[in-house]
């Protein structure tokens, strides 16, 4: 098995990526109000959020041997996979203003803080995915302890380009769950948070679905090119299709603040 790989999963986007971000959205907003300690802490609560709910993954078999049909398995066991995926990110930005109280609640009155810190969330997230995986892929023992079979070894350059677009669709969901929380708190729009965890739930559906067409259907035309083309094509288009949709929700956002302070 290669070294570099590995190295550039841990080094590079375990250490290296997180360190960027922060060094260039912490001290932006009023972000930087609160203790760098809890900014890190809250990160490392977000990876360690993927191993925990991980353990999901034995009961999602069990369903998948159970009935294995593709409406079943992209209506029941991926929307369950996309539910505890989407609700880590919500329970960490829970646990953030638990810590942190009126600190906390404040970045979530902003609109630009509330998006970058609910990217820092997923972000986190995403990088505990791809350790964590490339863990397993070493040891492959603990799939009998998370109940997972991997469809790929996370140690090879293939996984690391993956693992380079997955963690940024994390990130885009923990952005949005930010944006929900902006309006729960910035806007005291209270549903408009529920509204946010769905779109980020159906949002993870269109990345994982599309995947399992791909397995289901393998024969049909489009599915061939955008499955010879997965590296090269499909992720980058499902990640643009991410990045437009934050950026809709941002800028719709921005409307329903300017109409709010025109009944004001």
């Amino acid at each position: 098995m290669k070294i570099l790989p590995p190295l550039v999963l841990f080094l590079g986007i375990g250490i290296f990526l997180p360190m960027l971000y922060h060094f260039i959205f912490y001290k932006k907003t009023v972000i930087s109000n609160i203790p760098l300690s809890t900014w890190t802490l809250t990160g490392f609560i977000a990876f360690l959020f993927f191993p925990t709910f991980l353990f999901r993954k034995h009961w999602e078999k069990a369903l998948l041997f159970a009935y294995n049909k593709f409406w079943f398995v992209v209506g029941v066991v991926q929307m369950d996979n996309n539910f505890w995926e989407t609700l880590a990110k919500f329970l960490v930005i829970i646990i953030f203003i638990a810590l942190t109280g009126d600190k906390g609640k404040e970045i979530f009155k902003q609109k630009r803080s509330a998006t970058i810190f609910g990217y820092w969330v997923g972000l986190c997230y995403g990088i505990g995915e791809a350790l964590t995986l490339a863990i397993i892929g070493y040891l492959p023992i603990l799939n009998r302890i998370f109940g997972i079979n991997l469809f790929m070894y996370f140690t090879t350059w293939y996984s690391v380009w993956e693992r380079a677009y997955a963690i940024q669709i994390h990130a885009i969901i923990g952005s949005l769950i930010g944006l929900g929380f902006y309006h729960y708190f910035g806007l005291t729009k209270k549903w408009w948070l529920l509204f946010f965890f769905i779109i980020g739930i159906l949002y993870h559906e269109l990345v994982d679905g599309l995947v399992l067409v791909m397995m289901y259907f393998p024969r049909l035309s489009w599915i061939k090119f955008l499955s010879l083309n997965f590296y090269t094509v499909t992720l980058p288009l499902l990640l643009i299709v991410g990045y437009l949709l934050l950026v809709i929700a941002y800028q719709q956002t921005k409307n329903i603040l300017l109409k709010t302070q025109e009944a004001l």
